[in-house]
């Protein structure tokens, strides 16, 4: 094969492959809606070997001169309604009981072949298992909002639309799924939340919905047709779901008193007799994983029939003043004796904060 051979034929491999992709960019989303397409048969022909005037089919086509016998082939392309919803991190969305304003992501791509608008909408969902997790409480003021100046990050005074205006063919735009967390919500509960993004028609802020068309194709008309798969399928609407996982301080307390000395036995094998000193030791202890208790006070009242034994007050082993100052601790003997200590942060995976006091039994 000679090397302008060669070159003909690896020009043409190029060619090949340069119409591919110019035919696969093409029909990304397939030819737009409103698109008119027609086409035209032309017949050639001779009569006593003389060639005549060739003829064509509809729109302008005659069989015979003067006639327009060919039906009419244009048409226009229809609208096809597809979009898709997804999550956008692949893992629940952690949160702490009493949080506002919690914020889950989406996205949602316009797959159709025209402009189209959509109605966001978002609402708990009642049971169902996501990231392994089995729904059990729900989230209040649930709202869905576009991001209005696209920069992933929601923006309570920027991003206000609820709704997608209009979103070119093969565009994506991102949705906060925004909500508040119950106060009353504990450790360990998870919430699935579903956003649900209806077609519209475009320019309308999400208010005109699109109807699917009825009956036969009208070939003048762009008709409607839905090509979505959601939860009910060719209905307009395209969901996906995520998680809001409650991880909350998981904190337990325990209490114990022991004899330290009485007026007989001193510190050898003292005994619960009036005279006796009491010391009681309280521990809070945090159970949870991943969540620390923070600002956390232990309020703990003075036993009838005892007395608080003044400079006894520690925290973690650190001695505290009785006097309501700047350290952690006081006492209070009005109106009910008492002991109060700003215990501050109780870490995670079994953080503790230790507190010991002495009473002497009347």
């Amino acid at each position: 094969m000679t090397i302008a051979r060669h070159v003909k034929h690896a020009s043409l491999a190029l060619l090949a492959l340069s119409s591919i992709g110019v035919l696969q960019g093409a029909y990304a989303v397939g030819t737009d809606a409103g698109v008119s397409i027609n086409n035209r048969a032309t017949v050639n022909y001779s009569v006593g070997s003389v060639a005549q005037t060739p003829i064509e089919s509809s729109p302008t086509g005659n069989s015979t001169p003067g006639a327009n016998n060919g039906a009419n082939t244009t048409f226009v392309v229809d609208n096809k309604i597809l979009h898709t919803v997804a999550e956008v991190s692949g893992n629940a969305t952690t949160t702490t009981p009493g949080a506002t304003n919690v914020v889950a992501t989406f996205t949602v791509t316009n797959t159709g072949n025209n402009s189209q608008g959509y109605q966001l909408t978002a609402t708990n969902l009642t049971g169902g298992t996501l990231f392994g997790q089995t729904d059990n409480t729900d989230v209040t003021n649930l709202r869905a909002f576009r991001d209005v100046n696209g920069n992933s990050t929601y923006d309570p005074g920027v991003d206000t639309e609820t709704f997608i205006n209009t979103l070119a063919e093969d565009a994506t735009v991102t949705v906060f799924v925004v909500a508040d967390i119950p106060v009353t919500a504990v450790n360990g509960q998870h919430a699935n939340v579903q956003l649900a993004a209806r077609a519209a028609v475009a320019g309308t802020n999400g208010a005109t919905l699109v109807t699917q068309s009825a009956g036969a194709d009208n070939p003048a008309t762009v008709d409607v047709v839905f090509a979505d798969g959601g939860a009910v399928a060719r209905d307009g609407i395209h969901e996906a779901s995520d998680q809001y996982a409650i991880q909350s301080a998981s904190l337990s307390v325990s209490k114990v008193a022991a004899v330290v000395s009485d007026p007989f036995n001193g510190a050898s094998n003292p005994k619960a007799i009036p005279g006796a000193v009491v010391r009681y030791t309280v521990t809070v202890s945090n159970a949870s994983t991943t969540t620390a208790a923070q600002s956390v006070v232990l309020d703990d009242q003075i036993p009838a029939d005892t007395v608080f034994v003044s400079g006894s007050l520690r925290l973690n082993a650190a001695t505290l003043t009785d006097a309501n100052d700047a350290d952690a601790g006081r006492y209070e003997a009005a109106p009910t004796p008492r002991i109060v200590v700003n215990a501050g942060t109780v870490n995670a995976s079994g953080g503790t904060a230790t507190v010991t006091f002495d009473v002497t039994i009347q």
